[in-house]
């Protein structure tokens, strides 16, 4: 023993006496989420401590304010969602002080995780408010509620296929200027024949047929020749004669 290394008695005697250390040094362990509240842009819990059973530790208070983890990092960047209280969770300590806890996970035991399936991606408040990445790639929303995009620039919406917009109740589309490049079919509801009400000065580059009766409620002007093909009726005439 006079030969000794004294850092290697002294390590032997810590590690004899470790168990007594625990009062000292915390290692990771269950807690359960009690509240969770937001103050200036920085997410805290109150976390109570369990046996590694679910059950509530009686030797251990309830811890105040412990900081909630945030996903990526960065000024006011990153995914933030407070947990609801009776979310279970681990607590942890920075190098096992037990002055610095922090929640290291979130443990869905209890609460029931979303369904999602093998390479699939889910971001689910609650059942029914959801953004889904499926399997194949396919990228679904869903809300039972309203659905806002804001864009400061340029916004582009690219299909590599069909693409359909559906509204229950009224479709609006508002800028100073709207431009339709393609061919355009309209119809009413159900593909039967609709209406279709303008306000507005309309300049047609090309043909005009009309299917049907044309009504006009007002003076019609027609700078080159006119064709009839059938009977015309008129309740008075001007101008030169017409000949028969």
């Amino acid at each position: 023993m006079a030969d000794a290394n004294p850092l290697d008695i002294l390590r032997k005697a810590i590690e004899l006496v470790m168990p007594d250390f625990r009062h000292y040094y915390r290692m990771t362990r269950k807690a359960r989420v009690v509240n969770a509240y937001a103050s200036d842009g920085k997410y805290y819990a109150d976390v109570q401590p369990l046996r590694n059973d679910e059950t509530d530790d009686p030797k251990e208070p309830l811890i105040p304010r412990v900081e909630i983890p945030i996903l990526w990092g960065g000024p006011q960047r990153g995914i933030v969602c407070p947990p609801a209280p009776g979310t279970l969770c681990d607590l942890s300590y920075y190098d096992g002080d037990p002055n610095y806890p922090r929640i290291s996970n979130f443990r869905w035991q209890g609460n029931v995780a979303p369904e999602c399936g093998l390479n699939e991606l889910v971001i689910q408040q609650t059942p029914g408010v959801s953004i889904r990445i499926e399997q194949d790639g396919s990228f679904l929303t869903v809300s039972p509620r309203d659905w806002t995009v804001e864009i400061g620039g340029n916004a582009s919406i690219k299909a590599g296929g069909d693409t359909t917009v559906e509204a229950a109740g009224t479709l609006t589309l508002q800028a100073p200027n709207i431009h339709k490049i393609g061919n355009e079919i309209c119809s009413g509801t159900g593909g039967g024949t609709g209406t279709t009400t303008e306000n507005a000065h309309r300049t047609t580059n090309g043909s005009i047929t009309v299917n049907g009766p044309l009504t006009v409620n007002g003076d019609l002007a027609v700078s080159g020749n006119s064709s009839v093909g059938g009977n015309s009726q008129a309740g008075s005439r001007s101008g030169g004669s017409c000949p028969h």
